[in-house]
């Protein structure tokens, strides 16, 4: 089955779809990547998956908002209909919580039905969500 993994251009962020894609791989699973940068203003199509993970940070504290260019993204992706999907975030020092449901009210109203969610910490929560997911597939 394949994993599309759409993720923010920011290095936190990278380096931690860079240890999920490694884990992944290890797993066997097929994956793609997409970001905003090589995604450019074309539609995206999530017909060939079978889970689609998006992987972003935020800011604000108290009112938490997604960038603006996943927000960008994720409303250009075609096909999310009745797709699975996971909403991870990378964490900051408060507000992950909050963040968590932002991201997966943005997903859900496109149609997205969010099996899993989480905050990606170090290597060894990164590792557990891998797992969770290949559960899923």
């Amino acid at each position: 089955m394949r994993v599309l993994i759409m993720h923010a251009d920011d290095p936190k962020t990278k380096k931690s779809v860079a240890v999920m894609e490694e884990e992944l791989k290890r797993q066997q699973v097929q994956i793609d990547l997409i970001s905003p940068a090589s995604a450019g203003t074309a539609p995206v199509s999530t017909a060939p998956y079978g889970l689609v993970c998006i992987v972003c940070g935020y800011k604000g504290w108290w009112k938490p908002q997604i960038p603006v260019e996943m927000d960008n993204l994720i409303k250009r992706t075609t096909r999310m209909e009745g797709k699975r999907g996971c909403a991870f975030i990378v964490p900051g020092l408060l507000g992950v919580a909050k963040a968590l449901r932002v991201l997966m009210g943005h997903m859900e109203r496109q149609g997205v039905i969010v099996e899993d969610f989480g905050a990606l910490g170090g290597r060894q929560e990164i590792v557990s969500v891998v797992k969770r997911l290949k559960r899923l597939l």
